[in-house]
């Protein structure tokens, strides 16, 4: 139950994120990249979502749902190094 709760939030945010990602200047999908960066902000005890406006302004993320699913895929492959991402991406 706690899992289902958690996705439902991070998609909530993820879906406004991409709504306002869509009226900046975007960058390129860069799944590995936009991983990291939500890693190294959440260790700095930052919240996903304030992770998730860093990752914007690095310009890796094109606003798109296939990007977001595909910063998802690749937190599980980069598990071990970046284990906040991970975590707070599938696990909260």
């Amino acid at each position: 139950m706690r899992v289902l709760v958690g996705f439902l939030l991070l998609s909530t945010a993820l879906s406004v994120l991409s709504s306002a990602a869509r009226a900046l200047d975007l960058g390129r999908c860069e799944p590995t990249k936009a991983v990291k960066i939500i890693d190294k902000a959440l260790g700095e005890g930052k919240t996903l979502q304030q992770a998730m406006e860093m990752m914007i302004k690095a310009k890796v993320f094109d606003g798109s749902k296939a990007c977001i699913t595909f910063i998802r895929e690749n937190s599980m492959t980069m598990r071990d190094p970046h284990p906040r991402a991970f975590e707070s991406l599938w696990m909260n």
